[in-house]
């Protein structure tokens, strides 16, 4: 499928979870066909994914989307190091380790909403340990909050995410 989305030469090729349910030798060649494609015809990937180690090995900018929106959007590398959105805090937390043998694994408690169901203002709120009354009242607009780093939520820097200050 990849090859014969490349074979129009698109300025763009979206890939939607090119590599779910593969097993790892396979995934990287697909990883890496892809990477040889977008170097040979100058093309931009769109790669869309839950696994975090591939985002974080094959993509320069991040933008994290909860029930439709994107709520923290900025370099890859600064978005994973200093999580400025709780539900991208909670990704990570969720994200198994070296030496965590054993331990438990955070959770992002609650589920998400359903297509027709209605939310808060802040879709992720209900599911938000920081929650607050504010979260309920108005949607968060998507803002830089560091040069290039986007986040939408009322309180971002400053909820004590790990890395925040």
């Amino acid at each position: 499928m990849i090859l014969i989305a490349a074979a129009s030469e698109p300025e763009l090729l979206i890939a939607d979870e090119p590599t779910t349910a593969l097993d790892v030798t396979v995934q990287a060649q697909i990883l890496e066909l892809v990477d040889r494609l977008k170097g040979e015809m100058g093309m931009s990937v769109l790669l869309i994914t839950h696994d975090m180690g591939v985002v974080a090995e094959r993509s320069s900018r991040i933008a994290v989307m909860y029930a439709g929106r994107i709520v923290e959007s900025g370099p890859t590398a600064s978005v994973l190091a200093r999580p400025l959105h709780p539900y991208t805090e909670g990704l990570l937390d969720a994200v198994p380790r070296p030496g965590t043998r054993g331990t438990r694994l955070r959770t992002i408690e609650g589920s998400p909403p359903g297509l027709f169901t209605q939310t808060a203002p802040c879709a992720f709120a209900p599911r938000c340990r920081y929650r607050k009354p504010e979260c309920d009242a108005a949607r968060p607009p998507l803002r830089e909050i560091e040069p290039g780093h986007e986040v939408a939520c009322h309180f971002a820097p400053n909820l004590g995410l790990k890395g925040a200050s």
